[in-house]
């Protein structure tokens, strides 16, 4: 099977899982609602900029909080946060380190005694 068709076919049965989520999360438009509202909030001193690593992991945690709001107790979003917490948390790291290497770059005066760094 190529992988266009493998991808169609996963589509197709994420599709039956609506009814199932419907259960648990609500009408999805009442939900997609929620979400809306939890992005705004979080995103309401930002949204004219672009939007950051961890503006996206918020938001997607908003989603998952959104979700909580009509299942409060489905542990399969809760373990989704805690997840996304831990990449918000691995971003920040990486984010620190690029910031410590551009300050380092910009003192650079041109001179690179390789033999004193080896």
């Amino acid at each position: 099977m190529s992988i266009n068709k493998t991808i169609q076919s996963e589509i197709i049965e994420a599709t039956k899982l609506l009814d199932d989520r419907g259960e648990i999360y609500g009408d999805a438009i009442e939900n997609h609602t929620d979400i809306k509202d939890f992005f705004n909030l979080l995103l309401k001193d930002k949204i004219k900029d672009e939007l950051s690593m961890l503006d996206v992991i918020y938001c997607v945690i908003g989603q998952k909080l959104a979700r909580l709001m009509k299942s409060p107790k489905h542990e399969d979003s809760l373990k989704d946060i805690i997840n996304y917490c831990g990449i918000a948390l691995v971003t920040i790291q990486k984010d620190d380190r690029q910031l410590e290497l551009v300050k380092n770059v910009s003192k650079f005066e041109g001179d690179y005694d390789y033999k004193q760094n080896t």
